[in-house]
């Protein structure tokens, strides 16, 4: 596995109300990062009850209570380096992602090769400290 990214002390947030969204999520970042232990939660307001700092976090956008442009509001209130990752089955609030200076943007279902695309993305304003993996 040569394109593995070994990264410590990353704070990884998963939030989405669907379980199998969140455990396929999981288990992408898992290939693309080693030793990676990401954080999951089924809407904004657990996020936000957990009371950690997130370095990324990948967002849905439609779940109950705070929905996921809500939340990445509040994000970016509290935390301006936070990577916003939305994953979602809808299109129409791409644009509202850009008001919450959303890293990307990507439908469901998740595209794998655009997953690991966008985790090995150059230039973002977001320097991860990475270690690659020959």
């Amino acid at each position: 596995m040569g394109n593995e990214l070994q990264v410590m002390g990353l704070n990884i947030a998963i939030c989405d109300d669907e379980e199998i969204i969140r455990e396929q999520i999981k288990e992408l970042i898992e290939k693309e990062i080693l030793g990676i232990c990401a954080g999951l939660y089924e809407t904004g307001d657990a996020l936000f009850a957990a009371g950690k700092r997130f370095d990324i976090v990948f967002l849905d956008i439609q779940m109950e209570g705070t929905d996921g442009i809500e939340t990445a509001k509040r994000l970016r209130q509290r935390e301006e380096d936070t990577i916003l990752i939305f994953i979602t089955g809808i299109r129409e609030y791409v644009f509202e992602a850009f008001d919450v200076a959303a890293f990307h943007y990507q439908l469901k279902p998740i595209e794998e090769d655009k997953f690991r695309e966008v985790f090995h993305r150059k230039g973002n304003r977001f320097t991860l400290s990475v270690m690659v993996k020959s």
